[in-house]
C-alpha cells in the first residue's frame, strides 16, 4: 500500500483541552474522512509522543486530552487497545513507567482500564521499497497491531525544523537503537529520507490514523527545549505526509526536508492548498507569521547547510554547520546527553570546583543534537558558525 497524495486532511479550531469537545471533534473527522469504521474488531496501538517526561503544559509531548478522546472512541469498537512509545533514551520497563507518569497518560489508561506497553522487545523489519534504509529495528507491540493510531505534536525541531505526524513514528524504533540511526545517517538528506522510509514501511504494513495536536504546540527550540505556543488546531488524515503539509504551512515552516522527500516520491503535493482539505475556514485563518524556528535553522541555519554542494568531500559542510554546546551555569552534570550521544562525543569530567559537567569533543561531533533534545535541564545551546552569522544576517 502507498500513500494516496489526494488523500484528505481535516482541520478543525480547537481552543482548549476539553475532552469532550475533542473526542465530538474526533468522530466528526473520521466521518467526514470515510473512515470511522477502520477500528472495528482490530488490534489497535496508539503511539503517543513521549519523547522525554514533560509535564503536558511544556508542549513537548502527546497531551492527556486527546489521548483520552481517542480511547473513548476506540473503545466502541477496537478488539484490542495498547498504547506504546519508545522515549528517547533507555527502553526499559523503568523508564517506560516513568515517561508514562511524567507524561500524564498513565492516569488515562487507569481510568479507561486500557494496557500500556511494557514488553520491551523488538523486531528487524525488512523494507523492500525504501531508498536509504532497507532494515528497521521496530518495538513488538507496534508489529502486533492491526492499525496505528499516531498521536503527533505540532513542533519546531532542531535538526529536522519541524517535527509533526511523520516524524512521531521515530519513536517506533526502541531506545538506543534511534541514536545509532544518527550515527548511521549523520547526513540531514539521509536521515530525512531514512524517516521516509521508516513511514512508508509501517503504511505498507499496517493501517495508519494520524492525528496532529496543534491545539498547544512547541515553538523555537523544539522538540523539548522551545516554548509552547498556542496555534488552536486539529488536524487528522490517513496520510502523514499531507497531514504535515498542512501543518507545516500553518507555521510557515519551509525547507523541510523529509516532506520534499515525499513530495519527490508522490506521496503528498508540494502545497497546502493542493491537498484535499475538509476544514469550515482555510489554512490562512490558521496561520501564523511569527512562528519561532529553532536555533540551528534561522538565518542561514542547517536548512540551507544541508543543501550545500558536498564541497572538499563534505568537510566544508561539516565545518559550517551550527554545533551544540553546554551551557555550563544550567549543566548539572546528570549525564544524560553522555548516554544519548551516538558517537559518544560528550563526557561527565569534574570542573575545578569539583562539580560534574558535560563536554563536548567537537572533533567527533555529528551535530544531530540530540543532547539538545534530551537534555532536562535545557543546557544545551546551539551555536553558529560566525559565518553563516555574517551571510545569514
Amino acid at each position: 500500500m502507498t500513500f494516496n497524495p489526494k488523500e484528505g486532511v481535516c482541520l478543525d479550531r480547537v481552543e482548549s483541552y476539553d475532552v469532550d469537545l475533542i473526542e465530538n471533534l474526533l468522530r466528526c473527522q473520521l466521518n467526514k474522512l470515510g473512515v470511522k469504521d477502520m477500528f472495528n474488531d482490530k488490534r489497535v496501538v496508539i503511539k503517543p509522543n513521549m519523547v522525554m517526561k514533560k509535564s503536558p503544559e511544556a508542549a513537548a509531548t502527546t497531551h492527556p486530552a486527546v489521548l483520552e478522546a481517542v480511547i473513548r472512541i476506540l473503545k466502541e469498537t477496537a478488539a484490542e487497545i495498547i498504547i506504546a512509545e519508545s522515549p528517547g533514551g533507555l527502553y526499559t520497563a523503568q523508564t517506560l513507567s516513568a515517561a508514562y507518569k511524567g507524561c500524564g497518560l498513565y492516569e488515562v489508561a487507569e481510568k479507561y482500564g486500557v494496557k500500556l506497553n511494557f514488553d520491551t522487545s523488538s523486531k528487524n523489519v525488512n523494507a523492500p521499497l525504501a531508498k536509504t534504509s532497507k532494515m528497521f529495528d521496530i518495538i513488538s507491540p507496534i508489529l502486533d497491531s492491526d492499525v496505528i493510531v499516531n498521536l503527533a505534536k505540532l513542533k519546531s525541531h532542531s535538526l529536522t525544523g519541524y517535527s509533526g505526524a511523520v516524524k512521531n513514528y521515530f519513536g517506533t524504533v526502541p531506545g538506543v537503537t534511534k541514536f545509532e540511526m544518527h550515527a548511521r545517517f549523520p547526513d540531514y538528506n539521509d536521515f530525512s529520507s531514512m524517516l521516509v522510509d521508516l513511514c512508508e514501511m509501517l503504511h505498507s504494513e499496517k493501517k495508519t490514523f494520524n492525528i496532529l495536536d496543534g491545539i498547544l504546540a512547541m515553538e523555537g527550540n523544539g522538540p523539548t527545549g522551545g516554548e509552547p505556543r498556542k496555534l488552536g488546531c486539529l488536524l487528522s488524515g490517513v496520510n502523514p505526509f499531507t497531514v504535515d503539509i498542512v501543518g507545516t504551512s500553518i507555521i510557515k515552516a519551509e525547507g523541510i526536508i523529509m516532506l520534499e522527500e515525499g513530495v519527490r516520491r508522490g506521496y503528498c503535493p508540494e502545497k497546502a492548498e493542493d491537498v484535499t482539505l475538509i476544514c469550515d475556514e482555510t489554512v490562512g485563518d490558521f496561520t501564523v507569521d511569527d512562528f519561532a524556528k529553532p536555533d540551528t535553522k534561522r538565518k542561514g541555519g542547517s536548512s540551507l547547510l544541508a543543501k550545500l554542494p558536498t564541497m572538499f568531500g563534505g568537510r566544508l559542510n561539516s565545518w559550517l554547520q551550527p554545533r551544540p554546546v553546554i551551557n555550563k551555569k544550567l549543566c548539572v552534570g546528570c549525564g544524560e546527553c553522555e548516554r544519548s550521544c551516538p558517537k559518544h562525543t560528550i563526557e561527565i569530567r569534574k570542573n575545578s570546583n569539583g562539580k560534574k559537567q558535560a563536554y563536548i569533543i567537537d572533533e567527533a561531533c555529528i551535530k544531530c543534537y540530540c543532547c539538545q533534545e534530551l537534555c532536562p535541564f535545557k543546557a544545551v545551546k546551539i551555536k553558529k558558525n560566525p559565518i553563516i552569522k555574517l551571510i545569514g544576517g
